[in-house]
């Protein structure tokens, strides 16, 4: 009977560890994987992004390993999304990478047409989600195109839509000089914050309807009185503004914004606050 437990103890152990050394050393270990897309460049957006935000120190290599998941992990937190390192339409979408096209077509500009054809009934906030990837699939759909809810050229053709990198790159220029001049040393979010602003108001009545009319409008930026806006501007300045052009807008459609350490003007606290981002708060 001794010699019975004993047999059966070994055969024990040996099966333990077996699969112990099957499951560890044997069998490959996969790291979590960020599923978004199985496209490397793609995959190097999320990642320049993660970086630009402070997020990500790695190399921008497209292979979302574990190093890259802990970074999309910590930015969910501390956006208030679901805290599950894999980048879907909602993390995309607040890393200011879900234009829901190739990134040559205003997203703010997909919504109004797909407004005014009656598939969107959503808010025009610049933002690609649920219901507008829902509004292209369903125009997709009825124009007889392949319905992926991707606006690319022959989607955006059949909704009227010209090529966004055909704004003016004086525009472009300009706005680079305007983000650099007014947030150079706040995050990159930050800095598209200001840019979208800049476009807000050009969209809004009440301001003037060009990017330089807006910027030089009498005493609208400090950087423009003091001069700061002739310095040049650096890439970062340059992507923010790319950005808020193809319709990032993370303000939410503010017009205004100020750093509650230094305004003057009692006028700009009476403003429904939105959002703060960095030292700026961002406006109605």
């Amino acid at each position: 009977m001794k010699r019975y437990l004993v047999v059966l103890s070994l055969c024990l152990f040996f099966i333990i560890g077996c699969s112990y050394a099957l499951t560890n050393f044997i069998l490959p270990r996969t790291a979590p994987i960020a599923l978004y897309t199985a496209t490397s460049s793609e995959n190097k957006k999320i990642q320049q992004r993660l970086k630009e935000l402070g997020y990500y120190n790695g190399s921008i290599d497209g292979i979302l390993g574990s190093q890259s998941v802990s970074a999309i992990k910590r930015f969910q937190r501390d956006y208030g999304l679901t805290v599950d390192g894999i980048v879907g339409t909602n993390t995309l979408t607040s890393l200011g990478l879900n234009t829901g096209s190739n990134g040559n077509y205003s997203v703010t500009e997909i919504q109004k047409k797909l407004k005014n054809l009656g598939y969107y009934t959503g808010t025009v906030d610049g933002i690609f989600g649920t219901k507008s990837i829902s509004a292209v699939r369903n125009f997709q759909r009825d124009y007889g195109l392949t319905v992926d809810g991707i606006v690319g050229a022959k989607t955006a053709s059949a909704l009227g839509i010209t090529n966004s990198s055909t704004q003016s790159s004086s525009d472009l220029y300009l706005l680079a000089k305007c983000v650099y001049a007014e947030a150079r040393g706040e995050p990159y979010v930050g800095q598209v914050a200001v840019a979208a602003v800049i476009l807000n108001r050009v969209k809004s009545p009440e301001f003037p309807n060009t990017i330089a009319g807006v910027i030089y409008q009498p005493y609208a930026f400090t950087a423009v009185s003091d001069g700061q806006i002739n310095l040049e501007p650096d890439q970062t300045a340059y992507n923010a503004a790319r950005d808020a052009m193809n319709g990032w807008d993370p303000t939410y459609g503010c017009l205004f914004y100020y750093n509650p350490a230094t305004a003057t003007s009692s006028w700009i606290w009476s403003r429904q606050t939105v959002v703060t981002i960095g030292e700026h708060v961002f406006a109605l």
